[in-house]
């Protein structure tokens, strides 16, 4: 399905509209996690471009379900599956921004660490996000300018920590040596990010780039790179990253646009200039 968008060129979004959209994207959330962890049926897998890139029906599901939930609000999705906002690196407006299930072969594979991530963009830039980790029971929420927020996804009154609801606190700037990195194994072949992670603490690994953007975040790592990411992989992470302090950028330092497809540096920002100047030309 694509759409042109234009029904989007609506009037700014206020604060108070901001806050209504936002319940309107964690209910969706929430009901498509619920279908998510709970299908009803076997799981049929498909491959895309290669092997490891899978889809299954829930993918689909969960994507029309989100679109059936938001369908009221008017703003055009730009999901992986079916959704598309056309000549959206270039797109001006509104625009919902969705991975349904961000992780499929942690999905299909190991059953955790996999996520749904839901932003809405405002002229290239994320204005609201709500992310869930259905199977740790965590949803991440966030308006630009007001902080992010962790809760149970249940909306259940004491979470897995003990905690209703909390905000995400700013990240301390740890410098490279005090932290985790988390990085592909494809990336620990760069010679610049192998001595990064030479430095730090270690290096992990998850699998679905929503939840490592909400990791730094939430300060259990310093830093995440990766080298090929697509707008509904990274929507929704990009605005708990700048609401707690974490910097963005590409790779190689430039400017960071969720619109485009393109590599992805985050860091506390002691940690991520350590980083950059390890990835600079003339130490490679």
């Amino acid at each position: 399905m694509s759409t042109s968008g234009d029904e989007s060129k609506a009037a700014p979004t206020s604060s108070a509209c901001l806050e209504d959209l936002l319940a309107q994207a964690v209910g969706a959330v929430r009901r498509a996690a619920a279908f998510a962890l709970d299908p009803g049926e076997e799981l049929r897998v498909e491959a895309k471009a290669h092997r490891n890139d899978l889809v299954t029906q829930v993918d689909r599901g969960v994507e029309e379900r989100i679109a059936g939930c938001l369908e009221a609000t008017g703003i055009p999705i730009h999901g992986e599956e079916a959704h598309r906002v056309e000549d959206f690196e270039t797109y001006r407006g509104r625009a919902w921004v969705l991975d349904p299930i961000d992780g499929t072969l942690n999905y299909v594979s190991t059953h955790r660490d996999w996520a749904i991530s839901l932003a809405l963009v405002d002229d290239g830039v994320p204005v609201l996000a709500a992310l869930a980790d259905p199977v740790a029971g965590r949803l991440y929420t966030a308006i630009r300018g007001r902080g992010a927020r962790v809760e149970p996804l249940t909306g259940e009154a004491v979470g897995c920590d003990g905690v209703a609801s909390k905000a995400l606190e700013p990240v301390k700037d740890l410098p490279l040596s005090e932290g985790m990195v988390v990085a592909h194994y494809q990336l620990t072949q760069h010679a610049g990010i192998g001595r990064a992670i030479e430095g730090s603490r270690g290096m992990r690994c998850y699998g679905a780039a929503a939840l490592e953007m909400a990791e730094v975040a939430a300060g259990g790592a310093v830093v995440y790179a990766q080298p090929l990411l697509q707008p509904w992989d990274v929507a929704a992470g990009a605005l708990l990253c700048t609401e707690t302090g974490v910097v963005l950028t590409r790779m190689d330092g430039s400017a960071f646009d969720v619109r485009r497809a393109g590599s992805l540096l985050v860091g506390s920002p002691a940690a991520h200039a350590e980083v950059l100047e390890y990835l600079s030309p003339d130490r490679c």
